[in-house]
């Protein structure tokens, strides 16, 4: 008989904090394709394509993040305390790596706000469509990140209708 204790390791959340907002888009590739397609693009259609295809914001804005986010049509979910718990549980550390890499350009359309006491601490953008993500202000290492069985519960817990 083998009476050898597995040690799990304690996976720690990427962000230290007491609440959590997910803003969702709803934006069709026909609309997006609008927009890029365009010769000379408003500083708002910029400001939309670096939030929704490139890293932006790539730190923690100063400014209210959520006042962009609602500029450019980004919808807030009403999140329970339980979903919360469970948002929080995915983005932890990992004793595992992703094993395939998104080859497709990303469509941030899930966002989330990782607050403490009503200050933004972190932002994780992700998509569904192909994998891709991105992390901001977290100071553990986010690289475990990315599983697909990752987003497949993520989505589902901000998806449920």
């Amino acid at each position: 008989m083998n009476n050898k204790k597995v040690l799990k390791k304690e996976l720690r959340p990427f962000f230290d904090s007491d609440g959590i907002d997910h803003y969702y888009l709803d934006f069709s590739d026909d609309d997006f394709m609008k927009i890029i397609r365009k010769d000379r693009n408003t500083e708002k259609e910029l400001e939309f394509i670096a939030l929704f295809v490139h890293h932006f914001p790539d730190s923690i804005p100063q400014e209210n993040f959520e006042k962009i986010l609602q500029k450019h049509n980004y919808k807030k979910s009403d999140l329970t305390i339980k979903q919360q718990k469970d948002i929080e549980n995915v983005f932890s550390e990992k004793d595992s790596s992703p094993d395939s890499y998104a080859s497709c350009a990303a469509e941030y359309r899930d966002i989330f706000i990782f607050k403490k006491k009503e200050r933004t601490i972190g932002i994780a953008k992700i998509c569904f469509k192909c994998g891709r993500f991105q992390i901001t202000g977290s100071k553990l290492d986010t690289n475990g990140f990315g599983l697909w069985s990752e987003f497949d519960r993520l989505k589902k817990i901000v998806r449920q209708k």
